[in-house]
C-alpha cells in the first residue's frame, strides 16, 4: 500500500467514526426518552471507556469519569481508524465487504460491539440492553460502512481508475 492510499484510509477512518457518531446521535434523538434511561441504568461507560479506564489504571491512574469518558472517545476513533486499515487490506481478496455501498462492512462490524466487547467484559451483553439500542448499533455500523466507502471511492483508495 503506498502512502497516499494508508493517509487516505486514515481520514477515512477518523471521518466515517466521525459520521457515524453523527448517525448514532440522530437515531439516539429520535428514540423515546425511556430508551435512553433504560441504557443509563445498564451502563454509565461505553467499552471504549472501559478499555480506556483499564489502560490508565493499568499505567497507575485512577481516571475520573470524565477522564475515561474523553480517553473512550479516542479509544472510539482509534478502532474507526483501525477498522478502516483493515478495510484497506481487506476489501480487494473480499469484494463482497464493499458491497451495498459498504453497507455489507458495517454489517460484519456491528457484532463486534454486540458481542465482541462484551465478551471482552468491557459492557454489559447486547441482550440486557433495549432492543432500540441494539438497532441502533447496528444501523450507526451500517452508516460507517457506507461513510468509509463512500470516502473510499472519492479519493479512489481502492486502486479503482477515477471515473472519467
Amino acid at each position: 500500500m503506498n502512502a497516499y492510499r494508508f493517509a487516505g484510509y486514515l481520514l477515512a477512518g477518523a471521518a466515517a467514526t466521525w459520521l457515524m457518531d453523527r448517525a448514532d446521535k440522530l437515531v439516539y434523538l429520535l428514540q423515546p426518552d425511556d430508551v435512553h434511561e433504560r441504557e443509563a441504568a445498564i451502563e454509565d461507560l461505553t467499552g471504549p471507556g472501559q478499555l480506556a479506564r483499564i489502560i490508565m489504571r493499568a499505567a497507575g491512574r485512577e481516571p475520573s469519569h470524565d477522564e475515561a469518558v474523553a480517553a473512550g472517545r479516542a479509544v472510539h476513533v482509534g478502532f474507526g481508524i483501525s477498522a478502516a486499515l483493515a478495510y484497506a487490506f481487506l476489501s480487494k481478496p473480499l469484494p463482497w465487504l464493499r458491497a451495498g455501498y459498504g453497507v455489507t462492512y458495517g454489517l460484519a462490524l456491528a457484532p463486534a460491539n454486540l458481542i465482541v466487547v462484551p465478551a471482552l467484559g468491557l459492557t454489559p451483553p447486547a441482550w440486557k440492553f433495549p432492543a432500540e439500542t441494539t438497532l441502533r448499533s447496528i444501523l450507526y455500523h451500517i452508516a460507517y460502512g457506507v461513510s468509509l466507502e463512500s470516502i473510499a471511492r472519492c479519493l479512489h483508495l481502492h486502486g479503482d481508475a477515477p471515473a472519467a
